[in-house]
């Protein structure tokens, strides 16, 4: 081979390899932003990688019980509203809160502690709209952990007993980092305990309770083309049309709003 042909031989076989380093590269960059769950599930997650540690006091002050913060805020939170499942508020409202969620997502933890009440008091307490919350499992695939997986089926294994809304709250006041693995029996146990929820019905094992609730949560928030957590949707009753609407109470309530003009008109029970 000549001088000339070689040196064009080199070229093209270095092009190559760097193109073929790129590729990776960018394979590797979407892998990280992009989760692809057994459900076909796809959520950005860059938004939870930003917001890891950025928070100093995630439960803005909450004094603690035993070990165990958000007791007061918890019960502010839910006094005086039905639990239904995974439901808050009057069954017949005219639109539903449709929230996304996952137990260790650090900016749901933010919402839950510094909106949460605002927006049930606005929308859910007023009969406005009531809330439905459905709990995905994002964290853990990206940062490698299981125990988020653990507090879904936990915290659905509540709806039973209608004490979804009371552990998912205390929950997000006691949240650990979402890098390590803090969710333990023996940790929800202890929240049970100060939450008035008898510890016993904790439980980390599926149930056909808890898994047609993630598997209806997974696919929905597939379905809807949610991107990261928390997301929220709002439907009018009798409806079949789902709006995203920003993470925020003033767009949830304006969602609400707009959402109730086409609402139908309550069944008859």
């Amino acid at each position: 081979m000549s001088g000339a042909n070689s040196k064009k031989a080199a070229a093209q076989k270095a092009r190559l390899e760097r193109e073929a380093a790129e590729r990776a590269a960018s394979d590797r960059k979407k892998r990280l932003l992009m989760l692809g769950g057994a459900g076909g599930v796809v959520v950005l997650v860059i938004a939870i990688v930003l917001l890891a540690g950025s928070f100093k006091d995630k439960t803005n002050g909450s004094k603690k019980v035993d070990g165990v913060a958000g007791l007061a805020e918890t019960q502010a939170l839910t006094k005086g509203l039905q639990q239904n499942g995974t439901l808050l508020g009057n069954p017949d409202a005219p639109v539903t809160i449709h929230e996304f969620a996952d137990v260790k997502c650090p900016a749901c933890q933010q919402f839950e502690v510094n909106s949460q009440k605002e927006n049930v008091d606005k929308l859910v307490r007023t009969g406005k709209a009531n809330l439905r919350v459905h709990l995905v499992n994002i964290i853990d695939p990206n940062v490698g952990t299981d125990d988020g997986a653990k507090g879904r089926v936990a915290v659905n294994n509540l709806a039973a007993s209608n004490q979804f809304f009371t552990m998912l709250s205390m929950n997000y006041f006691n949240q650990g980092d979402e890098s390590t693995t803090w969710i333990t029996e023996n940790k929800y146990k202890d929240i049970a305990k100060v939450a008035g929820i008898d510890p016993s019905k904790v439980n980390f094992r599926e149930t056909p309770g808890s898994r047609e609730l993630a598997a209806e949560a997974d696919k929905k928030f597939q379905g809807l083309g949610a991107q990261g957590t928390p997301a929220f949707f709002v439907q009018a009753r009798g409806t079949s049309a789902y709006t995203a609407v920003d993470s925020s109470v003033g767009a949830i309530e304006a969602g609400v709003e707009k959402a109730a003009k086409n609402a139908k008109p309550a069944a008859t029970r």
